[in-house]
This record gives structure tokens, sequence and C-alpha cells, in this order.
């Protein structure tokens, strides 16, 4: 691998006016008479990022440059070899400013004294929306017709609209510009590229900062200026025209466009999930909005609909709102509301058409950023959970309905049938794609065919997994303190509509499976809906949350050794309970899943990785509580039983890589649902696994510290389920690894791991494992399942190496010590019977490949060195900078080399530039007045 980490860049825009600095050989000098040039020029500061270990990237990069009346330039500029700070600048702008002071003055209202009616009334605002509070409606449009854009606009005293560097993307670096908001929504709503979109959707989502330089106004047309990032990020989502295309964005677009009004809402949450007010959840509000204006119809919640009727020159006849000239536009049938418009727009439609709609993509991410919504205590709102619960209660499939009604839906066929009709008679083939029937007849078609609304449940099921919330608190009057109420935990409604769903979908799946048996299409689980694996990981998460946040199960826990088992339920699962309670009960515990994955017949894959999944967690979370006297065999516990599955000759090779992956993820603490980056349920959506992979589900690439912190972030605040599953993997993984090391844990379970171990690297070696195997006397003639099968060999592997870095497991060379013991009944009961030896032949073999691939270690080793030595360069030439630095330069910043940034918590939660920012700070490496063009702060936004 040659590079030891990607490339990281922070540049600051700064714009001055001309001669207000020289800059020679990359050091600002003060002006002079002959440089005083009149106009406006723009300085990008640029400083790399090294991270510890990692290497300084050097060449050439572009630079854009997108001014105001349509003025693009690019430049190319070169990035330091030695990993210094520098100035791309000067650049002058020769086009006129967005907004000039007396219309930024007009429109904050000031001239009038302050008051926010006189600005109102410009804006054509009628009655009393003169306030902050009431100049939006109840459907969030501003009172006097302005867009976002326009607002923010009016914020931009200067010619540049946007900067933009290496927008081919040829470094695939992180590069975080420091410029205004409003160049962010220019470029948002102005660049065609979808990768500068999102980048400034991020950047949006974690403005306001504290910085320096900000705008003098506090409001536009009676609109706060902090909160226009996000409304220029709800006009996004809700499908204000770009105007670089006149289109909405993609769908895929605005998906990260609810993620990131998401990560605005965290950020300048309120302390309470019960705060109440227009500016408390105003991200909130807007998620909502879009989905009742697009989703809700007289209460009920529509399900999902994957393609949209268009009609061509709807006017024609001089009927309809088209106006003249634009007899060649296509308008969508469900923008008509009146029943008689519709009737006329289909009548006199010149063509119909049906395209594919893609907006489900955009309300599976409404659905998810909502769910993550918190306030700063770390809780969920009650309108979120009540929005939840709303659209499991309500997606009913048999009530689905289609947009169009019936008598419409009988007209486009008729029509249709006529056009075919007359396509025959005129000898024209009508076997083109538009065609869409399915018979000879035409008397079906697939746009008449019934859905449900499997995929909207599916979306629900898995957000509730980013839900938090805890029974209510009460003052005790005997103690004074305040404690939990015994009402009901506010999670039980969403699990006991987890359970109700995961009963009909395992039925389904059962009948199914039945058929499937007698007919043998061949047909696999993966063409039918996903609600079952979401229903488990939905119901796992939510058990774990109840638990974790129930007060009387810790304290039942801690009296509770015995409830510790192989089956590892929950401590503290024997608490009475209500029967309404008892279901909740069950997902408690690992046997409710472990019969999901071993029923007969054979579940389909999806399902059972869930069911795996949740075992998994619930077995890790078992041993969560440190005072417990009995050994944390949690961890142990689910690598056995999902080794064992792996073995299994009816497991498909999917499933076992899938198993094997879910192996790794529990070792290292990260099986929880809302920490993976793969996902089991669910579409494989390309846009929302490439945010996961890139910095979470909301997204934290940017750099700021006020990223996806808050769902990257898994402590007993934030995610108490997640915690939980943590702290137990941790303490079974010192098992793991430090039995057999001492005396801290006992015989049977130093055997059990060298058992385990036994099976695992048989297994990895490509034998057939007898202990796991039906017994018919030839196993030693089969070969096992990683025989032909590399990818698992390569994931098993893996496992093996983090769970014993070196190689050996203590607890095995322990058992193999035991000789002495060897044939005894003592031996025979804690299973040390089936854990492998060393022959002295095989000691002899290993010592032979050892001599054998000396010289390959020999090369590993040496280009291991190599790497390290390339990572410590840019260290060294720091260190010898500071040695001859004398001044001058050195003070402003520029052209001397920085300091490598250490990896932090800010660092590993995304927030790398704020961490750079912080640490330099306070090495005073800032760069002085340098510095403040791309100066972040680094204790949080807002």
């Amino acid at each position: 691998v040659r590079g030891a980490s990607g490339l990281y860049l922070r540049a600051g825009a700064h714009i001055e006016q001309a001669g207000a600095s020289v800059v020679n050989d990359g050091v600002a000098q003060p002006p002079s008479a002959s440089s005083a040039v009149k106009g406006i020029q723009l300085h990008v500061l640029v400083e790399p990022v090294v991270p510890e270990g990692g290497c300084v990237f050097g060449g050439p990069i572009t630079l854009r440059v997108v001014e105001n009346e349509g003025a693009c330039r690019e430049f190319q500029r070169a990035i330091p070899v030695d990993g210094s700070r520098i100035d791309w600048g000067p650049i002058f702008l020769h086009a006129q400013p967005v907004t000039h002071a007396k219309q930024q003055t007009a429109a904050s209202g000031s001239i009038e004294g302050g008051s926010g009616s006189s600005s109102a009334e410009k804006a054509g605002a009628v009655g009393a929306m003169g306030t902050a509070a009431t100049i939006f409606g109840n459907d969030i449009l501003h009172g006097g017709g302005y867009q976002a854009l326009e607002l923010i606009r009016l914020t931009n005293r200067s010619p540049l609209l946007w900067v933009k560097i290496d927008p081919q993307g040829l470094y695939s670096g992180r590069i975080s510009i420091f410029q205004q908001d409003a160049c962010f929504a220019e470029q948002l709503f102005h660049d065609g590229d979808a990768a500068s979109q999102l980048d400034a959707m991020r950047a949006l989502a974690e403005r306001p900062l504290n910085i320096q330089g900000s705008v003098k106004i506090a409001n536009v047309y009676d609109v706060p200026v902090k909160e226009l990032p996000v409304r220029v990020l709800g006009d996004c989502l809700r499908g204000s025209p770009a105007l670089h295309s006149d289109l909405p964005h993609n769908p895929a677009v605005r998906a990260q466009a609810a993620l990131a009004i998401a990560q605005w809402q965290n950020n300048k949450a309120p302390n309470s999930r019960d705060a109440v007010g227009v500016d408390s959840w105003l991200g909130l509000n807007i998620l909502m909005q879009y989905f009742k204006e697009r989703y809700y119809s007289h209460g009920v919640v529509m399900p999902n609909k994957f393609t949209r009727m268009t009609i061509k020159n709807p006017a024609s006849g001089g009927q309809g709102g088209n106006t003249e000239g634009a007899s060649d536009a296509y308008q969508y049938l469900d923008t008509f509301a009146d029943k008689e418009e519709r009737e006329r727009a289909l009548k006199f439609a010149e063509e119909i058409e049906t395209e594919e709609d893609e907006e489900y993509r955009v309300r599976a991410a409404v659905i998810t950023a909502a769910a993550s919504v918190r306030a700063k205590d770390g809780m969920t709102p009650p309108i979120v959970l009540t929005f939840l619960e709303a659209i499991l209660h309500s997606s009913d499939g048999s009530s689905a309905s289609n947009l169009i009604s019936p008598e419409e839906n009988d007209l486009i066929r008729r029509r249709e049938k006529r056009k075919r009709i007359k396509r025959d008679n005129e000898g024209k083939n009508d076997s083109d794609v538009s065609s869409r029937q399915i018979h000879p007849n035409g008397d079906v078609n697939v746009d008449d065919l019934p859905y449900v609304s499997s995929s909207l449940v599916a979306d629900a099921l898995l957000a509730l997994c980013y839900i938090n919330v805890r029974p209510a608190l009460i003052d005790d009057p005997e103690k004074g303190t305040q404690i939990q109420s015994k009402e009901d935990h506010p999670v039980l409604p969403l699990m006991e509509a987890c359970h109700r769903w995961l009963d009909w979908e395992l039925y389904r799946e059962s009948i199914r499976c039945e058929t499937e048996m007698e007919t043998m299409t061949g047909v696999g689980g993966g063409c039918y809906s996903t609600i079952a694996p979401c229903a488990i990981t939905a119901l796992c998460s939510l058990a774990l949350l109840r638990q974790s946040t129930t007060d009387a199960y810790i304290e039942e826990g801690e009296g509770n050794v015995e409830a510790k088992s192989t089956d590892c339920p929950l401590s503290g699962t024997k608490r009475k309970s209500h029967d309404r309670n008892k279901k909740s009960e069950e997902a408690a515990t690992a046997q409710f899943y472990v019969d999901i994955f071993d029923s007969r017949p054979i579940r389909s894959d999806a399902t059972r990785a869930a069911a795996a999944q949740a075992l998994a967690c619930i077995c890790c979370a078992a041993d969560r509580l440190e005072y417990f006297s009995a050994e944390p065999v949690g961890l142990l516990t689910a690598l056995e039983f999902m080794l064992e599955r792996i073995l299994e000759p009816t497991t498909s090779p999917s499933l076992r890589q899938t198993l094997a992956s879910l192996m790794l993820d529990a070792s290292q603490g990260k099986v929880c649902s809302l920490q993976r980056v793969a996902t089991i349920a669910g579409r494989g959506d390309l846009c929302t696994s490439g945010a996961r992979f890139m910095a979470g589900s909301l997204g934290a690439s940017y750099g700021g510290d006020n990223g996806s912190a808050l769902l990257m972030t898994v402590s007993e605040a934030t995610h108490p389920a997640a915690n939980a599953v943590n702290d137990g993997a941790r303490r079974s993984l010192s098992l793991l690894q430090r039995c057999g090391r001492d005396m801290t844990y006992g015989e049977a379970a130093v055997a059990r791991v060298a058992t385990f171990a036994t099976v695992l690297w048989r297994t990895i070696n490509g034998e057939h494992v007898p202990s796991l195997s039906s017994s018919n006397g030839k196993n030693e003639d089969f070969d096992g399942v990683c025989a032909f099968d590399g990818h698992l060999r390569c994931a098993l592997l893996a496992l093996f190496q983090w769970i014993w870095p070196k190689g050996s497991c203590n607890a095995l060379l322990r058992v193999q010590l035991w000789g002495n013991l060897e044939g005894t009944d003592r031996y025979r009961q804690i299973g040390a019977d089936e854990v492998m030896k060393t022959t002295k032949e095989e000691k002899e073999a290993a010592a032979a490949e050892e001599v054998m691939f000396h010289d390959l270690a020999k090369t590993v080793s040496f280009e291991i060195d190599r790497q390290k030595w390339r990572g410590e360069m840019a260290t060294k030439a720091y260190e010898y900078s500071r040695k001859d630095d004398k001044g001058g330069a050195a003070k402003d910043g520029i052209g001397q080399p920085l300091s490598v940034v250490q990896k932090d918590d800010a660092w590993k939660l995304g927030g790398w530039a704020a961490s750079a920012t912080q640490q330099r700070r306070a090495k005073g490496e800032d760069g002085g007045s340098a510095g403040t063009k791309i100066r972040l702060r680094a204790g949080g936004g807002g």
C-alpha cells in the first residue's frame, strides 16, 4: 500500500479590496502606492492536514472560481510538497457584487428602525406576519413568496459565487473549503455535479459557525440569518428547481438533503426533548412538512408508488393552465388537485406516459432523518415516536391506493387501446418499450398491478434503531429525589407493532417456503419484502434499549447472576411484568432468535442473518455489567453459534460469508445495527451506503466539529443499547484474548476457548470438522466449507488474527500442557479432548515453512518499515523548519511546514478540520492574521 493516508486539505476563501495586501514570494507585505489597484480580489489560503503516520501529498491541482454574471475561471495551482501553508492569490474578481449594501440594509429592515413589519410589507406579507415566528405559514413557505436561495443571496456582497478545489476529483481526498453560506447555497443550486452538491449540503449542515467576518445583519425579510442554511436545505428537499437544469435535484441528492437537515437540527437542538416553540425543532418541522404534503392523504400514509403518470400538452383545446408556447411541456398528473381539471387534462392530452418515480428514496431518507433527531440531552422528541408509530399502524397492504382513480385509469386504458388499434391499421410496429402490456390483447397493464407498502414499513422499522427514550422521572415524596415512573416504557407500543409485523411476515415466509418445497421454482427470498429482517433488527434494538434505560432491570441484575446462562438472556429478564409485556420480555432472550434461525422449513438468508445479528447483540449485552462474578462468555457463545451454522451443509455460501462478517463485527464491538457499515436488511442503495461508508448516516466528511458525532458516538447518554452491546463485547473479547494466560478464568472456560480456536483454525485450513458434522464414520474424506471458498477463508482468518494478533491462542497452548490429565474423566468433562494437538511432524513441517518463506517475510518487513519512514517525513520536515526559523514568514504562517495532527477523538468522529484547527491553535501555528481566513471554531458551532 503506497499511501499511508488520503489527502486532507483545508482552504479558506477571503475577499478584500485590491491593494489591501500584496503577496511576494508567498509572504504578505503591506501595500505600496504603486500596487494600489481598485477592485476586489480573492485570496485562497490552503494548508494540508497530515495526520500521524500519514504522508504529504504534493503536485498540481485545479482551482475553480465561479463569479456572478456567469463568469467561471479555472487556475492551475500546486500543493506544497513540504506540507506548508500557501496563498493561492490574489485573484481579481471582475463581475458585479451579488448584493449591494443598500439592498442588504433594506432587506434587513434596519432603515425603519429595526421594525419587522415594514420588511414584511415589502415582501408582500398579509396580516400579522411581521415577526420571525409568523413570516412562514403552516406550509413553511415564506409569506412574501421568497425562496431561501433568494434570501441568502442578500447576505453576499461580493462577486464570488463559490470556490471549488479539485473539481474533477483527481486526488480523491477530503477538502474542506471555508466560504460564505451564500456560496454553498449557490453551489448547491448552480453546480451540476452531484458530488459538489453533496459537499455544499454537508457544509450547510454545520452552519452557522462562530467565525470572523460574519454577516452584519441579523434578519433578511424577517428570516434570521442563522436559519438560512436549513431553509436552503429544505428547499432542496422539497424540490425547488435547481438553476443548472430548471428541474428539482436528483432524488439521490434530495435524500442526502434530508439527512443534512437532521444533522443541522441536532447541532441546533434545544436542551430538552420536551422543548416547544417555533425555533426549537425547525429542521424537524421541515422534514415533517415534506412528508405530510407528499405522503399524507386524509390522515392516511400513502404507500410507495414506483411509477408516475405524465401527460403532454394538457392545455390543448384551450383548457388547462399552461401558457401558449408550452405545447411540448410534460406535466405530472398528480399535480392537478381538482378532479374536473384532471379529467380535462386526460381528455385533451396528446400523450400519456409512465416514468419511474424515485421519490421513495427521499421518503426513506426522511424517515431515517426524523428518527435521528435528538435534543441536547440525547433524547428523541415525542413527535418522532408518534410519527413512527403512526406509520407502522397505518401501513397496511390492503389499504394501498393509487393516486389515479379507477375512472381515470379506465380512461387511460381506453385511450391506449385506441392508439394501438390505430397503429395496427397503419401498419406500424407496436413493439417498442413504451408498450407495457403483459397480454397480447392489452387487458392487463403493468401500471395497473397492485402494490403494497412493504418498503415504507421496512424503512420505518429500521428507523426505530435510531431512537433513544427513557421512562419519565417523577418526584419521590419520601426521599425528595426523582425516580423513574413505574408506567410502561415508551418503547412498548413500538415493540408491539414490531411483533405484529414480524409474526405476519414470518407466517407469510413459512407459506412461501412450503410452497417452494412443492413447486421447486428456485425463486429465493430476496425477491420478497424485507420486513421480517427489519422487524428482527428493530425488535432487538428496542428490547436492549428498554432494559438499558430501566432502573429496575439494573437493580435486579445485581443479584441475578443465574440469569447469565448459555442462552444469554439479559440480566434482569425475570422481572415481573404484565401480560402485554410478555412478548417484549421474550425479545430480550437469545432463544427467541435461535428459534427463528433454526426454524423449519429454512427461512430466507436475510431473515436468518438478521436473527444471528440480534443473537450476537443479546449475548454481548448480557455481559455489560462488570460487577457480575460470572465469566463473560456472551461473545464466545455468539461466535460458537455462528461458526456452527457456517459449518452446516444447508447454509448457503452467501449466508456463510454474512455470518463470518457478523463474527468479525461482534469481536470489534460493531455488531449493533447503528455502527455496521453494511446493512443486512433493506435495499442496496448505493447513495445511502456510500454516505455511511464515508462518514456515517448523517455525513460528517466536511470536517467540522458538528458532524454526525451523535450517531457515531456510542455512549450511555446517546445510545444506551449500542453502549450495552459494546461494553459486553469488550469484556468478552478480553476473556478470549487473556484466557489461559493466568489463573483468572477456570479450566472449563480455558478448554471452551481452546475448542473454539481449534474448530476455527481447522475450518480455515479447509478441513471437515468431525465434531460439527453428521457422524458417518468417514468424515476425513469430505472437504471443509473453506476448501473451495477463498472469501470465507479470508474472513475467518481476519477474525482469528483480530482475536489473537500474534497468531497463538493462550488457552490452546495451556490445554496442550495438560498432558498428564489426558484420558481422565475430568479431561473429557471440560472438553479438552476436542482441542487440537501439535505433533512432532507438524512442528518440523512448520519450521520448514518458516525457512521457505523467510525471504518473503523479510520483504514484507522491509516494506512496512519503508511506509513508516514515509509517514515520518512530514514530522522531520517540521522539526527541521523549526530549527531554522528566524521569524519573518513564520509569524504569518505562510511558506512554513506545519506540524503533524494527532488523531484525537474529534478526528475519529469525522471532525478532522476542527481537530487540526484546535491542535494548531494550541501550538500557535494558526497563522496569525492569515489564519483567520480559514479559521474554524474548535469547540462547537452555533
